[in-house]
C-alpha cells in the first residue's frame, strides 16, 4: 500500500510513468520473457531498486502496460462511437466506420502497442490463464456488445449470437496488417507501402462492413 502512495506523488508518477514508456518499448522489441526486470532499469538509467520500488514484480509492470495500452484503445473506440452521452450518436452503420476509422487510425499511429497486444495473445497462454484482470476485456465487451446492439437494431446481418467473433475478425485482420509492414516495406518498398496505409482507412471499413453484413439503404446501388 506504501508503494502505491509513493507512486502517486508528483515525483513517484513522473518516474513511474518513465519506467512504462521504457518497458513498453522493450517489451515490444523482445516480448515478456525477453525482458528483464534490469533491461527497464538499464533503459530509464536508473537502479534496479528504483524500478523495484513501483513495480514489485515483472508481472506487474507488464500490466501496468498492457493496462495502460487497453485503456487508451478502449477511449479511443468509445470516443469514435459517439459513447459520449452528452453527445448525439449517429446511426450503427456511421459508428461502425467512425470505430473502424479511430481503430486503423491509433494502430497505424502506435504499432508498437499493436505488437505488443499481438505478442500477449502468443507468448502468454500460461500467464494469461492465471491473471485475474485481463486489460483486453472491456474492449472487446464493448465492442462485441455494439455489434450485437446493431444486429437487434437490424443495421448488421451478422448473427447477434457471436459478435465477439466478429471482433477477432476485425481486430486480427487490422492488427496483422500493421505487424507485417515492416515486411511488406521490403517487397514493395516505401512509396508502394505508403500508397497502402493512405488508402487502408477505406480498405478498413469496407472491411467491417462486409464482415457484418451492412444493410444496405433503400435507394442505393
Amino acid at each position: 500500500m506504501d508503494l502505491e502512495r509513493r507512486s502517486h506523488t508528483p515525483k513517484g508518477r513522473l518516474a513511474r510513468e518513465r519506467i512504462l514508456r521504457v518497458a513498453e518499448k522493450l517489451l515490444a522489441q523482445r516480448g515478456f520473457h525477453g525482458t528483464s526486470m534490469r533491461d527497464v532499469a538499464d533503459g530509464c538509467e536508473v537502479p534496479l531498486a528504483s524500478v523495484v520500488y513501483h513495480f514489485a514484480r515483472k508481472e506487474h509492470l507488464y500490466a501496468a502496460v498492457l493496462g495502460a495500452i487497453a485503456a487508451e484503445l478502449d477511449g479511443e473506440m468509445k470516443s469514435a462511437a459517439g459513447d459520449d452521452r452528452s453527445a448525439r450518436s449517429p446511426d450503427h452503420v456511421e459508428r461502425l466506420a467512425a470505430m473502424m476509422r479511430a481503430f486503423a487510425r491509433w494502430s497505424l499511429r502506435r504499432p508498437d502497442r499493436v505488437r505488443l497486444l499481438v505478442r500477449e495473445l502468443l507468448d502468454n497462454e500460461a500467464r494469461v490463464a492465471k491473471a485475474q484482470k485481463l486489460p483486453l476485456a472491456p474492449f472487446l465487451e464493448s465492442f462485441a456488445a455494439f455489434i450485437a446492439e446493431g444486429a437487434r437494431a437490424g443495421a448488421f446481418t451478422v448473427t447477434s449470437a457471436l459478435p465477439e467473433v466478429a471482433v477477432l475478425h476485425l481486430v486480427g485482420a487490422v492488427s496483422y496488417f500493421v505487424v507485417s509492414l515492416p515486411t511488406v516495406r521490403r517487397i514493395v518498398g516505401k512509396e508502394r507501402e505508403k500508397k497502402l496505409t493512405e488508402d487502408y482507412e477505406a480498405e478498413v471499413i469496407e472491411l467491417a462492413r462486409r464482415a457484418l453484413g451492412v444493410r444496405k439503404k433503400k435507394g442505393t446501388s
